[in-house]
């Protein structure tokens, strides 16, 4: 009968490739119903592009509490993203000039959210997402 023989690998060599796969499957999650690819962001990190006067994804869920956004401006004018809970503004990301990308980190309880571009009436032009904040 043949020996088989074991060799030592590292906790950390066998973590690697579930580390893979649970990048792989995070970047899946944010994707948007019109096949645009995902922007390279940290793990956890909501990616945003605004561009065309639409933003991408244009409805976002996520799970109560610390959020961070990406929010990309992928345009040739300048953006911004502002969150609502009703007419309230919770945060925004003002100056997104093209080219730029900023981050924001919010503390958002359960509900429903709207994101938009307020600058020049882009929210009127289609500007504007969902944004369905679960849990509590």
């Amino acid at each position: 009968m043949p020996r088989i023989r074991y060799s030592r690998v590292s906790a950390a060599a066998l973590a690697l490739p579930l580390v893979v796969i649970a990048a792989v499957a995070a970047a899946c999650g944010g994707g948007s119903a019109s096949g645009a690819p995902a922007t390279a962001v940290p793990s956890g990190v909501v990616a945003v592009e605004a561009k065309d006067l639409r933003f991408t994804p244009s409805s976002i869920r996520v799970p109560a509490g610390a959020v961070t956004f990406s929010v990309k401006n992928a345009d040739s004018q300048e953006h911004e993203f502002e969150i609502f809970k009703g007419d309230q503004v919770v945060d925004e990301v003002e100056g997104l000039v093209p080219g730029l990308t900023k981050g924001l980190t919010v503390r958002l309880e359960a509900g429903d959210y709207t994101f938009m571009c307020k600058l020049n009436g882009h929210d009127q032009l289609g500007m504007k997402g969902t944004l369905t904040v679960t849990g509590g």
